[in-house]
């Protein structure tokens, strides 16, 4: 597909503020992408190359887009710097000079939505001596052949600044009108999406095997799941009225950071919260879970907390912010040493668990959770008294806590969710 088509629906999408109207715009798009250039065309439209987990980013500097434009505009760098000063924005900074270029190229070949992909993935992989002026040849080369309103939106994806008000659950929608005529099956293929949060590759399953294969997907080890979040409320009366006056799981709440951990035969791998790979910043995680988690392939959620080795007692989330570095983990690592208070499965044995009650899952993961003095589930308490609540937050509190998390035992883990469960 030509990338004219999707820079003019970028034009459009621009052009309107309402969710539907964005959508259907976006569905008559989807509609006319190949089956095989529809990841590319979702990464893109979010001004992505990859998943998040990935990691793959782009994170042009707009002075090095500045420098880019120049070349392509034959004009000066103080010319196109003033440009960019009086409009505000190097996406239209570039649409504008470039309408008016008085170097142009030879032989200009139309752009396709697989070449201008293609090489802002080889430019966000440029890297070592000499990546600077490389990326400039490859991003000057596609705006050589761009037209004005194309190296509009090519500047502004490399910069992170496309902005079309797409967000992925708008995508989803339009995934939903543009395959499946309306936004029936919309459900299942949010409940694919926050499971397995790859949005090229729910859009292009949708598109090539429909909802039959959607319902297929499965939670897998080794792609990060959405977590599920919750609720505030100020009271435990509050609390066990809103679960139905029964017997719930209340839990401690560290002062730590939240981990998804996938465990297989590979090793181990660790998400945040945001699902951001930041396995490098625990070497000494990778071992408690490799010693101490006894299921072979396994997706669990663990607080992992700063402690001092000497007393066992927990220490504030900042001190355990020394852990998130690039460099001198190894020191750091002695420094802050840390413990890992498990409080979900999701799968164990290349068994899905979501689905299952919460009373299941903590049983699950009590039998495959070895509590040392590193590791351990969160401490726990099943009650439906609201004093006895009261009581056991005192106690997380006094031990370090910001306080309790409490569950419906009868919940299922609802992936990418915010609500009481």
């Amino acid at each position: 597909m030509y990338y004219s088509t999707v820079a003019e629906t970028y034009s459009k999408l621009d052009a309107v503020s309402g969710r539907i109207e964005i959508t259907e715009i976006l569905a008559e798009l989807l509609k006319k992408t190949p089956r095989d250039e529809l990841p590319l065309l979702a990464y893109l439209t979010q001004g992505k190359l990859r998943p998040d987990y990935e990691g793959v980013e782009l994170g042009l500097a707009e002075k090095l887009a500045l420098r880019v434009i120049a070349s392509a505009s034959g004009l000066s760098q103080e010319a196109v710097y003033k440009t960019y000063v009086k409009l505000g924005d190097v996406g239209s900074a570039a649409e504008r000079l470039l309408s008016k270029k008085s170097q142009g190229t030879l032989i200009s070949e139309p752009l396709t939505l697989e070449r201008v992909y293609n090489t802002l993935l080889k430019v966000s992989q440029t890297v070592g001596e000499g990546s600077v002026e490389a990326k400039q040849r490859e991003l000057a080369s596609l705006l050589n052949d761009a037209s004005p309103l194309e190296a509009k939106y090519i500047v502004r994806t490399v910069t992170g600044e496309l902005r079309l008000g797409v967000a992925d659950y708008t995508m989803l929608d339009a995934c939903a009108l543009a395959f499946l005529g309306s936004k029936g099956g919309r459900p299942l293929i949010e409940r694919a999406y926050n499971i397995h949060p790859d949005l090229g590759f729910i859009v292009e399953t949708l598109a090539v095997e429909g909802l039959e294969g959607i319902e297929a997907i499965r939670v897998e080890v080794g792609v990060p799941i959405r977590p599920m979040l919750a609720e505030r409320l100020n009271s435990a009366k509050a609390i066990i009225a809103k679960l139905g006056n029964k017997v719930v799981a209340a839990e401690y709440k560290l002062d730590g950071e939240r981990l998804q951990i996938h465990k297989r035969k590979e090793g181990v791998t660790l998400f945040s919260r945001r699902l951001e790979v930041i396995t490098h910043n625990y070497p000494d995680v990778l071992e408690l879970v490799a010693k101490n988690v006894a299921s072979g392939e396994a997706i669990l959620e663990a607080e992992v907390v700063a402690i001092n080795e000497d007393t066992g007692e927990y220490l504030p989330f900042q001190e355990l912010m020394h852990r998130r570095r690039k460099y001198g983990v190894a020191e750091a690592m002695k420094q802050y040493p840390v413990a890992l208070n498990f409080f979900d499965l999701l799968s164990a044995d290349r068994k899905d668990y979501t689905n299952f009650p919460y009373g299941e899952r903590r049983a699950k993961l009590e039998s495959v959770v070895k509590e040392t003095e590193r590791t351990r589930p969160v401490p726990a308490l099943r009650t439906a008294d609201p004093e006895e609540i009261e009581k056991f937050m005192e106690d997380a509190i006094a031990n370090g806590c910001e306080g309790l998390v409490v569950k419906d035992l009868d919940g299922v883990y609802r992936a990418g969710a915010r609500e009481f469960s």
